[in-house]
């Protein structure tokens, strides 16, 4: 939406899917470029707003190096690496000439206090009992007019995002024994409730223990302790696969033209 010179783009939902029950190591690659939209001209980033899912039910805060960039001749930057992958020489270098910005977030001086939310975080810059070191400096971001899809008025700027620690987007909510594709209620057990960890509308994927072969489930409909109710009918689902977030970290950001 947008006020007078200010605008707030819509929350931003990189891809965290890869491997998303498996533990993510300092300088691993947390997401990949992800495009987003703003209008025309040179803008300066005043605010973020990040939501950080939690480990089985506990909120969990690390810092996370965050990069902007731009295409160039109509093309999108490339990738940095695969998420929750250790980052490739050879492709940060590629990527390079694309960067036109970058904010560190310092995780323990920019959460919400004392982990209020319990089973996750919110990230925000400029909150009243940061100090000035604390706050986002403004960053000035300015993309190509010509990307192809931008719609018009608008231009198109890339975030992608390394961790800083170790984070862990686990959840300990399991399927309980093996889900038949047909069904859109999903029986769930294991050490944490459903409602615990997940909200309505939350898209969700399913995971082996071991992190590979990662199942699409869907956007949920109805959240209980021990069921989860989807939009539509996921494929098979075997036993003890543990149900994760398709997008474990969520940004928002605010520009001042």
């Amino acid at each position: 939406m947008r006020y007078s010179r200010y605008y707030l783009t819509e929350e931003i939902k990189p891809n965290v899917t890869t491997e998303g029950n498996q533990a993510f190591a300092a300088d691993d690659v947390l997401f990949d470029w992800t495009a987003f939209e703003i209008p025309k001209g040179a803008s300066a980033l005043r605010s973020f707003m990040i939501k950080i899912m939690g480990t089985n039910s506990v909120a969990q805060t690390q810092n996370i190096d965050i990069f902007f960039a731009k295409s160039i001749d109509g093309v999108a930057p490339p990738s940095i690496g695969v998420s929750n992958a250790e980052k490739d020489v050879i492709k940060t270098v590629a990527a390079r000439p694309f960067i036109i910005g970058y904010q560190g977030i310092d995780g323990s001086t920019v959460e919400d206090v004392a982990n209020s939310l319990v089973s996750y975080n919110v990230l925000q810059n400029g909150k009243p009992e940061a100090t000035l070191a604390d706050k986002v400096a403004p960053i000035i971001l300015e993309g190509e007019l010509d990307y192809a899809g931008t719609t018009q008025g608008f231009q198109t700027l890339f975030v992608a995002a390394t961790s800083a620690a170790s984070l862990d987007f686990g959840t300990s909510v399991l399927v309980a024994g093996e889900h038949a594709a047909d069904d859109l209620t999903i029986v769930v057990d294991g050490s944490v409730g459903g409602d615990d960890v997940f909200a309505i509308g939350d898209e969700v994927v399913a995971f082996a223990a071991d992190g590979s072969l990662p199942k699409v489930v869907g956007k949920l409909t109805a959240v209980a302790d021990n069921l989860l109710t989807v939009d539509a009918a996921p494929v098979i689902l075997p036993n003890n696969h543990e149900i994760c977030h398709k997008n474990p970290i969520t940004l928002r950001f605010g520009f001042e033209r």
